[in-house]
């Protein structure tokens, strides 16, 4: 058996290598019972250092939601000897209705609503709002807690019903676009233009640990960035590299920037 303690040493961020830990232990349980298991809710970077792991025992797995722009997804273990499981016996989607026909809610409304539950946000997946209702995929134990303390958002009397994960009306989380022009596609160029600081600010975030690409920690200033990356700044919240389209007449970088809201 390779030691899984030299791999977890490899992976220096605290949370995420509890995260990694904690899908290990499933891993162990599911193979050991010959039983299915899932997950809490986690990020792809979690993902991606999990299926390695994953791959060294007589298991199989799904990454749930299958769902292209999904970001938060659950990983569903099941012994080799099964075919197939069903997503339903774990992850469910509820649909939040917004009764209120003045103040539409946003995804910040919804989360904060639910975190104020006292519900840890590893049991919630990602949330769609919608102009009159929002879908949000949730594991199956904590889903009748939500339906019979939620009723309100804000001011916003809500009615919430069960559905199916399947029915879920997933989208890209609403976002607007930022276009930039820099000299490089070094990570503390980007985070200047992003956060319209200064050059020495941004190395200064990115040093203190406080920007994440792809959903790990980078504090190399100089770190390339490319399109499609995911980046995340501490108080200023979450981009992605959606483009880069060329360059201008002066040779500098022409970057489209997600900016999610």
């Amino acid at each position: 058996m390779k030691d899984l303690n030299k791999y977890y040493d490899f992976i220096k961020d605290e949370e995420t290598r509890s995260s990694v830990k904690k899908i290990v232990d499933k891993v162990l349980y599911v193979n050991k019972n010959f039983t299915t298991a899932v997950s809490d809710f986690t990020n792809p970077y979690v993902a991606k250092l999990s299926i390695p792991l994953i791959e060294n025992y007589n298991i199989k797995f799904e990454l749930f939601p299958s769902f292209e722009n999904s970001e938060r997804k659950v990983f569903i273990l099941y012994p080799d000897y099964l075919n197939s499981v069903d997503s339903n016996e774990f992850i469910t989607g509820l649909r939040v209705h917004n009764s209120s026909k003045f103040k539409n809610l946003s995804h910040k409304d919804y989360l904060g609503s639910l975190m104020s539950l006292g519900i840890k946000r590893n049991k919630t997946g990602d949330i769609y709002a919608y102009d009159d209702y929002a879908d949000i995929v949730v594991h199956n134990d904590i889903s009748d807690y939500i339906m019979y303390n939620l009723d309100k958002i804000g001011h916003n009397k809500v009615e919430i019903e069960k559905i199916k994960a399947d029915d879920v009306n997933f989208k890209e989380q609403e976002h607007v676009v930022l276009k930039i022009t820099c000299s490089s596609m070094r990570l503390d160029g980007i985070v200047k233009y992003i956060t319209t600081k200064s050059r020495e600010k941004a190395s200064d975030m990115v040093k203190a640990g406080n920007v994440k690409v792809n959903f790990c920690v980078e504090n190399n200033v100089s770190a390339e960035v490319k399109e499609g990356d995911m980046i995340s700044i501490s108080r200023y919240g979450r981009f992605k590299i959606s483009c880069i389209s060329g360059v201008t007449k002066r040779g500098k970088n022409k970057v489209e920037v997600k900016h999610y809201i």
